[in-house]
């Protein structure tokens, strides 16, 4: 069960830390106004969003659970899914165009090294979301 377990968890750190990146090198290309086409892509990007939306419904519907409680999660991590496949879109978009720009200066090694810090903050964070949730109130 221990290997079990820690093979998902790689594969889980694995996709995050890629997607992460790809949504860093989307931010790039933004800041760089080198997102040519992006409305283009945008009815793409919305139909993703919609798919998290539903996943993310689905999931958490609890009959234990407030319905604005489960709409609310399913809102956030909605905008939160449509933003990182946007980002991540153009990131692809952005390296398969200017490949020298990340590769040739090695920048994609710095947002594969923050990509992989984000997830261990995050992994972290959701295992201990209650500790910091009392630690507040207290």
């Amino acid at each position: 069960m221990e290997r079990e377990y820690l093979s998902r968890i790689a594969v889980l750190v694995a996709a995050s830390t890629v997607l992460l990146t790809a949504a860093f090198v989307g931010v790039r290309s933004f800041l760089a106004g080198a997102a040519v086409g992006v409305s283009g892509r945008l009815p793409y990007y919305v139909f993703g969003g919609a798919v998290v939306f539903v996943v993310s419904m689905v999931y958490l519907e609890d009959p234990t659970r407030r319905g604005t409680q489960v709409f609310t999660s399913t809102a956030s991590l909605s905008i939160l899914g449509f933003t990182l496949i946007a980002l991540g879109g153009e990131g692809v978009v952005y390296a398969s165009r200017h490949p020298s720009e990340l590769f040739g200066s090695q920048l994609v090694v710095y947002f594969l090294a923050a990509a992989l810090v984000c997830t261990g903050s995050a992994y972290w964070s959701i295992n201990h979301w209650r500790e910091l949730a009392a630690t507040t109130r207290s």
